[in-house]
């Protein structure tokens, strides 16, 4: 499986690079429309010193921030660029085989007015995109569990998801996000994995630290893994580290909570299996013992293995992991390879609820979503 991944990784690194060299060029040829004189070497100089920032600060071990934000920054105007030099590609393929648009509208690489129109969008689209990103909403479901618990009928569960904390994150806003979690006073607070981007250093336990001992809740923290606590290879480490924060880290098992009154169940992540064959359950295995008559809550990182859930009698199940596509058009894609990407879906007694997440992955931009912190007032009240 190493080695699959390794042809993967060689595969899309080089993919990276044509469709930088694709968009090195269009963007050599738009910028000397502005100014003629510029020279080849200078341009792509800085441009190859740009694009490689992202993937040089990781692989070399840089950790620098100041290239880890130049460099998350430009995913998202390279992808945005990437899409405009492609659908201009296309237009004057259009224009010159079917001679659709007039002569004065001057559909080309040469028209400044497109490219200072593109420099003003993809620029709008970076600042909209960073304020959706670092301003997260609260979102509210208001759900009945179809079951009735001695002396309980209400509980309020706040769920958050894809913290993807590392050294150089940025956790200001997640720090002032994990006071306002606090203040809506929950009775459980979820975490529904990829709470950290890949490796546990000192300055990821550092930042972790600073955002954990803001939480608080009435019955504790409950926290599942996701893909990319294995893909670093420190899931063991990941879940001694919580556990010794208070968090206690649900690994294909349940729990029973609130005096045998409630269960709360937490899967591996769906792709764990690819680094152990026996690193995820059966979900009915995972449930022996468990009374099916009192309300069962799951948390599953992937919102994959829907029907298994609803076989099982699960009452709610959390998920995370789709960011909601984070970067316009990517939710089509989302949508199409799960159940719901986002939001809630309900079917008979069983409900999921998939969150667009807290945190980011690469660039500091979102916009097909936006960050949020999820809110669940629960009530069990029977049909």
């Amino acid at each position: 499986m190493n080695f699959a991944f390794k042809i993967l990784g060689s595969g899309l690194l080089l993919l990276y690079l044509l469709l930088h060299y694709y968009v090195g060029l269009r963007s050599l040829q738009a910028l000397r429309v502005f100014y003629a004189p510029l020279k080849s070497y200078i341009f792509w100089a800085i441009f190859l010193m740009i694009a490689v920032s992202y993937i040089a600060n990781r692989t070399l071990g840089l950790s620098l921030p100041f290239l880890n934000s130049i460099g998350s920054y430009w995913i998202a105007a390279f992808f945005y660029l990437l899409l405009f030099y492609l659908f201009l590609d296309l237009l004057i393929l259009l224009d010159s085989t079917f001679d659709i648009f007039p002569s004065s509208w001057e559909i080309g690489f040469q028209n400044k007015r497109i490219y200072s129109l593109a420099l003003i969008l993809t620029t709008a689209v970076l600042i909209f995109g960073s304020w959706n990103a670092y301003n997260p909403q609260i979102v509210k479901y208001n759900l009945n569990i179809a079951k009735k618990i001695g002396g309980i009928e209400d509980l309020k569960l706040v769920m958050i998801s894809d913290l993807h904390i590392e050294g150089m994150t940025n956790t200001a806003y997640l720090e002032t996000a994990a006071q306002t979690i606090t203040s809506l006073n929950p009775d459980f607070i979820l975490l529904a994995g990829d709470i950290v981007e890949s490796t546990l250093d000192s300055a990821t336990e550092e930042k972790l630290q600073r955002i954990i001992k803001n939480l608080k809740s009435k019955h504790g923290i409950y926290a599942v893994l996701g893909n990319h606590e294995y893909y670093g290879g420190h899931a063991d480490k990941i879940t001694a580290f919580l556990q010794a924060q208070g968090v206690t880290v649900l690994r294909d098992e349940f729990r029973e909570t609130m005096e045998g009154k409630l269960y709360l169940v937490g899967r591996n992540d769906y792709r764990s299996g690819h680094f152990n064959p026996e690193n995820r359950k059966n979900l009915d295995e995972i449930l022996l013992g468990i009374d099916s008559s009192k309300p069962i809550i799951l948390l599953d990182h992937q919102p994959q293995d829907v029907t298994e859930a609803k076989e099982a009698a699960i009452d709610l199940m959390l998920s995370g992991h789709t960011h909601g596509g984070q970067l316009f058009p990517v939710q089509l894609a989302t949508k199409s390879l799960f159940l719901i990407d986002r939001g809630l879906y309900q079917e008979n007694s069983f409900n999921l609820i998939v969150s667009t997440g807290l945190g980011l992955w690469g660039p500091p931009i979102r916009t097909s979503s936006r960050s949020e912190i999820v809110e669940i007032n629960l009530t069990f009240r029977g049909y």
